[in-house]
This record gives C-alpha cells, structure tokens and sequence, in this order.
C-alpha cells in the first residue's frame, strides 16, 4: 500500500517558519544525515560515485559547447539506474545530443535511460541497499 502524497509530505517534511511562504517545509533532520555533499567535476570520470536513482543537473548545461554536453550527458548515462530519472533545467535538452535518455512526455526536462542505455551500459560494482534512493545533483 503507499501513503497519499499529504500523508509523504507529513511523515518527511517539518514545518520550518522563517521561510518562503511557497516552501515553509523542511527536510526532516534524519533525511538530511544521509545526505553527502561532494565536489566534482562532470568533465571528469565520476564513476567512482556509483549508480543513481535520480540525478538533478539542472542549469549546468547551458554553459557547455555541444560536444561537452554530449559527453557529460553520456557520462550521467552510466551513473543513473535503469528506472532512474534525469532532471534538467527548462532550457536544457537532451534531444540532438545524445540517444542514451528519452524524454517523459508529461514531465518537461525530466528524462528516463532509454533501451538503447540500458542494454549498454555497465553498471559500477556499488550496490545501493534496497529501501535507499540515491541522487546526484549538480548545481
């Protein structure tokens, strides 16, 4: 059975005054403490990191040349699992740079591994355990 969004929303988040009215929430302390925060650069191999479930890569692009959106794009590619999901910032796109992602019709910016991907990538020797979800974000 899964929890309906309000009962997420409660069991995840706190209430946290002081802030923006549109994000008052937190996230709870025990969350937060799974959370590493990490420098590295996406023109280097980062395979080290392992396989995530989700990767946010959002206004990171933009500031690339073709060629290095390709390769950065196809190195994400192999860091995300299967089932996993890319999210890019609204001016991003993966479509005329790379084959390894298909977009989700009703999400914008947010893209899945496609077959092609899947079937060719290899995954790292890190094992994430069952009930963890894993994500990058470059900012």
């Amino acid at each position: 059975m899964t929890l309906p969004e309000h009962e997420y929303l409660r069991k995840y988040l706190k209430e946290q005054s002081g802030l923006d009215l549109a994000t008052d929430k937190q996230i709870n302390a025990d969350i937060r403490a799974m959370v590493q925060h990490r420098q590295l650069n996406l023109l280097h191999d980062f395979s080290q990191l392992g396989v995530f479930d989700l990767i946010f890569c959002r206004n990171v692009l933009i500031y690339f040349d073709q060629q290095t959106k390709t390769s950065v794009l196809n190195r994400l590619a192999k860091a995300i699992e299967a089932d996993g999901f890319l999210m890019l910032g609204a001016a991003e796109t993966v479509f005329g740079l790379t084959n390894v992602f298909k977009s989700i019709a009703e999400l914008r910016a947010i893209y899945q591994p496609n077959e092609v991907r899947a079937a060719s990538v290899r995954k790292s020797a890190f094992v994430a355990p069952a009930s963890a979800v894993t994500a990058m974000a470059a900012i």
